[in-house]
């Protein structure tokens, strides 16, 4: 039965990205939702980042990616009988974590950098904006 392997595949992801969700929430300090906490701060960033950090982009898509996945099946907005993706993203999301391991993911990078305007004094604006969040 053809519906049985994408239910599978798509449980296996389902568990994983749980999983994946918790290393995240834990390693950067969140509550909760890791992965969506995670994605606001490349957001962000995306602007000093994307040119200094080569995979910025491409993980910023496939985080997304993955994120409306697991929200599809999780809302039921999708079953978990339909074909969503393949196996490629729980191996990625494994990968992803040994890099958070090694510090070699893009937020982890990010914050080694040292960007010039960031020495800079804050505008007045700047420090109104810091101010109410």
């Amino acid at each position: 039965m053809v519906n049985s392997k994408f239910r599978r595949t798509n449980e296996k992801f389902f568990d994983e990205y749980r999983i994946f969700d918790e290393i995240m929430c834990e390693r950067w300090n969140y509550d909760e939702d890791g992965v969506g906490k995670y994605l606001e701060k490349m957001k962000d960033s995306y602007i000093e980042a994307k040119d200094a950090i080569n995979e910025w982009d491409t993980t910023y898509q496939r985080l997304t990616a993955i994120k409306k996945r697991f929200d599809d099946l999780e809302n039921n907005e999708t079953s978990f009988d339909d074909f969503q993706g393949k196996d490629e993203d729980v191996v990625w999301m494994q990968v992803f974590c040994e890099k958070l391991d090694a510090n070699a993911d893009p937020l982890s990078k990010y914050k080694t950098l040292k960007f010039t305007y960031k020495k800079r004094p804050k505008s007045l604006w700047q420090k109104i904006k810091d101010m109410f969040g």
